[in-house]
């Protein structure tokens, strides 16, 4: 006799899958330039079909982040998170197919969002329509975060719900692109902003001033001495990239002040942003002391820390065996590189939390972005089984 999880992970339909992800798809929320309102209701039509009562919860600035539960309510609860917003689709003659039409091509589902994460958040919705299409009962309870402005920091939209205190499951997915590996570590961040201060001249006489961009590029050939030598076993080693640059006011002016913002990626283990930034300062010194004229100062203008939970905890071990049943093989632990909300879990609410989903980091924020069709539907499948083991009656 098939067990609760099989029953679940069979009874997801593919068709259901891709009408999600298609409808979540068309309801535009770039961010910057959106709202997600429109991704919000598509997905609240949704949920209203799965009996789930969703509600909205909009930040102080009006953005709106869904919040749905699924079960009984009498034993153990977990949250699915998903985020609804996307980067912009940019320049559509970078695309090959309409950005919000989600077409089909080649076995493969394109659109602004397909991977990340509007695909994965349908894979999650059409695994809890299975597990009512097989009447799978659930003593316990899934709560979907599907949440505002991940895209830039979340401040709009998890951590809201973390303020509001709605973060109070016992376990947690954020169904991020992992390519179905197990996410047990993230990356965290400071954005470093520098800046070089000179003394303007007369362009035809740069002698009489203090060249401000040439002191800076002396500060970024030497960028990478910021970094320690540190490697941790899933996130890999911290990294270091000058993202944006300002400088000067005119062509025959020398130039007095330029300025750099540096994204630094910090790994598990770095929890102090003194520690981080002492570098870039040491750096301003040792320029300064071999010329005088160069004036750099630095400081972290946003900071968000690393994230890491246990590889024993009980939502990795429902992974696992949800992932290995349905493939036939096991997930491997995994470190994510980029920045998710996952963090609120772990750091803030202090939930054992896994990031897991299909579709690929490679291809998010890309043109003519995409998730395989068929890893769509195993992530549902996947989805499916671990709703089922830890909720089921």
């Amino acid at each position: 006799m098939p067990t609760a999880a099989e029953t679940a992970a069979s009874a997801v339909d593919p068709d259901e899958v891709l009408a999600y992800a298609r409808a979540l798809i068309a309801a535009r929320s770039e961010n910057p330039g959106d709202t997600e309102d429109a991704a919000a209701t598509a997905a609240i039509d949704i949920l209203n079909g799965l009996a789930a009562s969703p509600e909205l919860v909009r930040s102080d600035a009006g953005r709106p982040s869904v919040v749905a539960s699924i079960g009984s309510g009498t034993g153990p609860s977990l949250a699915w998170n998903g985020h609804l917003d996307t980067v912009p689709a940019g320049a559509r003659d970078t695309w090959s197919v309409d950005p919000f039409a989600g077409e089909i091509v080649d076995g493969r589902l394109l659109g602004r969002g397909a991977c990340d994460m509007k695909g994965p958040i349908a894979a999650a919705l059409a695994a809890a329509a299975a597990l009512g299409r097989a009447g799978v009962e659930l003593r316990g309870t899934l709560t979907f975060h599907l949440a505002a402005d991940e895209e830039l920091a979340g401040i709009h939209g998890t951590k809201v719900l973390w303020e509001r205190g709605l973060l109070t499951q016992d376990a947690a997915i954020v169904g991020e692109p992992s390519e179905l590996a197990l996410g047990l570590a993230e990356r965290g961040g400071a954005w470093v902003t520098a800046t070089a201060y000179g003394k303007a001249a007369h362009g035809s006489q740069p002698h009489r001033g203090v060249n401000a961009i040439t002191s800076m590029a002396r500060f970024l050939l030497r960028l990478p001495e910021v970094l320690p030598d540190i490697e941790h076993p899933l996130c890999g080693r911290p990294t270091v990239n000058a993202a944006l640059i300002e400088g000067g006011s005119a062509p025959n002016v020398v130039p007095d002040r330029c300025t750099i913002d540096v994204d630094r990626r910090t790994v598990p283990g770095e929890t102090d942003p003194d520690a981080v930034l002492a570098p870039f300062r040491a750096l301003a010194e040792d320029l300064r002391r071999a010329d005088p004229d160069i004036d750099v100062r630095v400081e972290i203008r946003e900071w968000t820390p690393p994230a890491e939970t246990g590889a024993g905890s009980e939502i990795a071990a429902a992974i696992r065996r949800a992932a290995t049943q349905q493939r036939r093989t096991p997930p491997i632990d995994a470190g994510f590189t980029g920045i998710t909300d996952a963090r609120f879990y772990i750091n803030e609410a202090s939930i054992p939390t896994v990031i897991f989903g299909p579709g690929s980091l490679t291809v998010a924020h890309t043109a003519n972005e995409w998730i395989d069709v068929d890893e769509l539907v195993t992530g549902a499948r996947i989805y499916a089984r671990i709703f089922a083991d830890v909720l089921g009656a």
